[in-house]
């Protein structure tokens, strides 16, 4: 049975004849019933379904992370947000298969943060000890001091770690007390953005190498 809410006017939800209603992220949306499959899925698909997989587990175990850096790329009012934007990037991007045909994640494809301003150049990582040591090539174009850099330790099959606001730009180079280093459970995939913190705006992510 469909119900009827606020009037003529809907929304519409529930079961009507050979459709369904169903609110999703605010719009009222109206769908054909599933039918029950009785072929066997392709090998494309069945490589489909392993993609997803491994894109979602990912997304999800860095939800919060890809939530802070796509949030100038979502659009407000769209049902898309951010983490939809990360997710999307993931699955067609940064993907790739390996020789026996399964879906890894390529960490030198991955964009971290996305937005529109111009990336870092010829960024450098090292550790020294607790320490994490980065250095880059100043750009002019970001002399002022609100223009920050984010820093984002990605472990592809563990924990990973969000710094923002670490630097200046125009430094040219940082050190960061990392204390979590001496506990890891993985490698860590270094990756760093511009932020205006002034008028809002990201880099895309710049990858630095591993640690």
């Amino acid at each position: 049975m469909a119900i009827l809410q606020n009037g003529p006017n809907g929304p519409i939800t529930g079961k009507f004849g050979s459709v369904s209603a169903y609110m999703l992220n605010g719009q009222n949306v109206v769908r054909g019933l599933k039918r029950k499959r009785t072929s066997p899925p392709s090998e494309s698909e069945l490589l489909n379904r392993k993609k997803q997989k491994v894109a979602g587990r990912f997304a999800g175990d860095n939800s919060r992370i890809l939530d802070f850096g796509y949030q100038f790329l979502a659009e407000k009012g769209s049902r898309i947000g951010a983490f939809q934007l990360a997710q999307r990037h993931i699955f067609k991007e940064a993907l790739e298969l390996d020789s026996e045909n399964d879906p890894f994640i390529n960490p030198e494809k991955l964009v971290v943060f996305a937005g529109q301003l111009r990336p870092l150049s010829n960024c450098q990582v090292s550790l020294h000890g607790s320490v994490i040591a980065l250095k880059w090539t100043p750009d002019a174009q970001y002399e002022g001091s609100f223009y920050k850099i984010n820093l984002a330790l990605i472990g592809l099959y563990g924990e990973s770690h969000l710094k923002t606001s670490i630097a200046e730009i125009n430094q040219g180079s940082c050190s960061i007390q990392f204390d979590e280093i001496s506990t890891k459970s993985c490698d860590y995939h270094v990756y760093v953005c511009i932020w205006d913190t002034l008028n809002g705006g990201f880099s895309n992510s710049t990858y630095c190498g591993v640690i």
